[in-house]
């Protein structure tokens, strides 16, 4: 997968870099996390601080364009972007396997102490 990027436009405002550009692959179209992961080492930052907008394959072709935004940190990712309902329903998930562990280990607490 080589990834080529077209038009970089810095937003000083919401802390991030808008990108656009052109991932070459060969086989089927790469996933979103693949084209998050390899943006993320091109800017030399985190995965957690890249977005991925939207990606556009050519029929027929081994490319596609992409869209995406690199933010500076993770707080200013939080500010700027909307939680998909899929990952509200993950992060709901989370919060609920760990009050389960938790009232777990308070159990066991108590049931040492007796």
């Amino acid at each position: 997968m080589n990834i080529t990027i077209n038009t970089k436009h810095e937003n000083p405002l919401l802390h991030r870099v808008e990108v656009q550009g052109v991932v070459a692959f060969e086989g089927a179209t790469p996933s979103n996390a693949q084209v998050t992961e390899a943006l993320a080492s091109q800017f030399k930052t985190d995965a957690s601080h890249v977005v991925l907008k939207h990606i556009y394959n050519k029929y027929s072709k081994h490319e596609a364009k992409f869209e995406g935004v690199v933010y500076g940190s993770v707080d200013a990712r939080n500010n700027a972007e909307r939680l998909t309902p899929q990952q509200k329903k993950k992060l709901a998930e989370e919060m609920k396997k760990a009050a389960e562990e938790k009232k777990k280990a308070k159990e066991a607490a108590k049931a040492g102490e007796q």
